[in-house]
């Protein structure tokens, strides 16, 4: 896991580190309110998933409070869900796959979603990797997630029911 903590201006009200095992409790609160927009996760998914290599982060404002958090596998973890093995398919080189990205809503357009995609990419270019890869339900469908991704450069490569029944549809960003 990166050891990077980034705060995007000098006035910026919150910071991203690194998921630490004191932030679970709010992680699975956040991805409770967030559903279906994010699959449900549990204690024991949660512990699973942290088992895999990959870079998980979250956004702590002033008074330490969780205003989200991101969860990564890169292409090679051993972490294989019907969603990063597709991208494996599609995809023969080294990238990072974002799994979920939730932001608490009383949090949102305060560029947080932005700054995880920038720690997201410096960590990719640490390591040698010049692709993002996530994927945004198309049913049910999440307007405000593609539209957020698109202004971020990224561009959809396909589609595919995920594991779970959901429709989604697979977005990257080279550099």
């Amino acid at each position: 896991m990166c050891a990077a903590t980034t705060r995007p201006a000098a006035t910026a009200p919150w910071i991203i580190r690194p998921f630490t095992s004191i932030d679970r409790t709010a992680l699975l609160r956040l991805n409770a309110g967030a559903r279906p927009a994010v699959a449900a996760l549990d204690e024991t998914t949660l512990s699973g998933l942290l088992a895999f290599e990959g870079h998980h982060f979250v956004a702590v404002d002033r008074a330490g409070a969780v205003a989200g958090y991101l969860l990564s596998f890169l292409r090679e973890s051993d972490y294989d869900d019907t969603e990063i093995r597709e991208l494996r398919r599609r995809l023969p080189e080294p990238f990072l796959y974002i799994c979920q990205v939730v932001v608490a809503p009383e949090y949102r357009r305060q560029r947080i979603g932005r700054a995880f995609y920038a720690t997201m990419e410096a960590t990719a270019r640490r390591s040698g990797v010049r692709l993002l890869c996530c994927d945004v339900n198309t049913r049910p469908p999440n307007p405000e997630s593609f539209a957020f991704h698109r202004r971020l450069g990224l561009a959809e490569i396909g589609s595919r029911i995920a594991g779970d029944g959901t429709a989604i549809a697979f977005l990257v960003r080279r550099w």
